[in-house]
């Protein structure tokens, strides 16, 4: 008798009360034995919901001239869920740094400024630029060795992307994905010799880190379908690539504006044009996430000059062996903010991180705050949460003395809700609101510009540049490899 014969033999009741006593660790990977198993360790809810990432906390918010991402964390409630009971804390200071006291990149000596920059994030765990992979709820890290891969062979660079799910698996992996550069004018043999080539190749080689195996290896993935281009075709397009993991699936989206769909389970890819089709001088702000129905991805106009806030959004059908686009939500968001001026209470809270850090002045207790606090998961479908606004939405930009231009001000995307259809947006980089995409509802969640930011910036009138996206903790202390 195989394996799972014998498994499926054992009184249910018995083999839960042996799977009960598994660290969750391995709990995760028992699932992946056989189905008998996976079913007795799903229905007898065996992972518990509040150590896994399940619930969303806040949002990470990165300032390009921060040494550290701010944390935006939800506030307390006296109704605390199982699965919000714990407060989490954003502040990555614990990290071992070569400057400790460097605030910002005009500081000098400070070496490893860019070291906290966050380069992808996936069900609770962080890559840092450092190849560092950290679990901020529990504290705990892994530092990667050195990749194989090689940049700067011709237009060729790699972009890493990280791979974890723990209801799968206790480990997670590291994809370094090849990608163009966004300008090459290079004339060297390598360049001329790729410029009408596919691209991506039809086998696409990637080096992938598994922290089961604590190495790198080379990994091959074979195209289905057509290629995006030739290497020549995709020299300019969008600044960033961006990645979501779901269901086995890593959605990449490239920065010669296309979409790798890589199937983990057979090691193959295909390319998938997005619904929207722009060059950099549209200054389109693209995002892809993951939200309540899969994968989401909005492109917004939203900058100067502002005559109109297009926002439109799509979601990825995979239905019935099909690809498509369908648009879930189009709209001018210069109506909906028409007439609204924005006020009210925060209702998360920022936790100041770089201020409290590097700040003589600044108060212990400021950086306790979203730390000493029960988070619990946000109701944002309650109507009495939404707040009401009056006045004009111009008169929120009209402060050029502290902020510089009110001609650089404008809305960003800062990332969907992983579980509804909600999407965050910045306003001016001070105001983070929630955006419902069914009834076009709108809150005011807080602010997200750090205390006395001009204090880490070198010129007062530059735009500011930021990065962002949504957090939801992973309780599981067990970390592969933990330092």
């Amino acid at each position: 008798m195989d394996e799972e014969g014998q498994a499926a033999h054992l009184p249910e009741d018995v083999l839960a009360a042996v799977l009960r006593r598994v660290p969750p660790r391995w709990l995760a990977a028992s699932r992946c034995v056989c189905r008998a198993w996976r079913d007795a360790v799903d229905g007898r809810r065996l992972l518990r919901a509040d150590l896994l990432p399940l619930s969303l906390s806040g949002l990470f918010v990165h300032f390009d001239e921060h040494k550290y991402p701010e944390f935006l964390a939800r506030p307390s409630s006296s109704s605390s869920s199982a699965a919000g009971s714990r407060a989490v804390s954003g502040d990555l200071s614990f990290l071992p740094s070569a400057s400790p006291h460097c605030g910002h990149i005009w500081h000098e000596g400070c070496v490893d400024f860019e070291d906290y920059n966050i380069k992808d994030h996936c069900n609770g765990l962080l890559l840092l630029h450092n190849n560092c992979v950290v679990n901020p709820a529990t504290r705990r890290w892994n530092t990667l060795p050195t990749c194989p891969a090689k940049d700067g062979i011709g237009p060729v660079m790699h972009r890493a992307h990280l791979v974890y799910d723990p209801m799968v698996s206790p480990h997670y992996e590291v994809f370094q994905i090849p990608t163009l550069y966004r300008y090459y004018s290079g004339d060297d043999e390598i360049y001329l010799s790729m410029e009408q080539s596919e691209w991506p190749p039809s086998l696409c080689k990637m080096y992938v880190f598994s922290s089961k195996s604590g190495c790198w290896e080379e990994r091959c993935f074979s195209r289905e379908g057509d290629a995006a281009g030739t290497v020549s075709q995709m020299q300019a397009g969008y600044w960033r690539s961006m990645a979501v993991y779901f269901r086995g699936v890593l959605y990449v989206y490239c920065i010669s504006n296309f979409l790798m769909r890589i199937s983990l389970s057979n090691n193959t890819y295909s390319v998938i044009k997005p619904p929207v089709d722009h060059t950099v001088e549209d200054r389109l702000d693209i995002n892809i996430g993951r939200s309540k129905k899969g994968l989401y991805i909005v492109a917004s106009d939203m900058r100067w000059p502002r005559d109109k806030y297009l926002l439109r959004v799509w979601i990825l059908n995979e239905s019935c062996g099909q690809v498509e686009w369908m648009l879930k939500h189009y709209i001018d968001l210069k109506h909906v903010l028409a007439g609204h001026h924005f006020y009210g209470r925060d209702q998360w809270i920022l936790e100041d991180i770089n201020y409290n850090l590097f700040r003589s002045s600044g108060s212990q207790e400021d950086s306790k705050k979203a730390t000493t606090k029960e988070n619990t998961e946000w109701n944002s479908d309650e109507d009495d949460n939404a707040l009401n606004y009056v006045g004009m939405i111009e008169d929120y930009y009209s402060d050029e003395d502290h902020y510089g231009d009110s001609r650089n001000a404008d809305l960003r995307i800062l990332g969907f809700h992983p579980y509804k259809e909600i999407l965050f947006l910045s306003a001016s980089e001070r105001i983070c609101l929630a955006y419902h995409l069914n009834g076009s509802k709108i809150e005011d969640l807080g602010n997200i510009y750090p205390k006395e930011y001009i204090y880490f910036k070198d010129l007062a009138n530059e735009h500011e540049k930021i990065q962002s996206f949504p957090y939801t903790p992973c309780w599981m202390e067990e970390f592969p490899g933990n330092n």
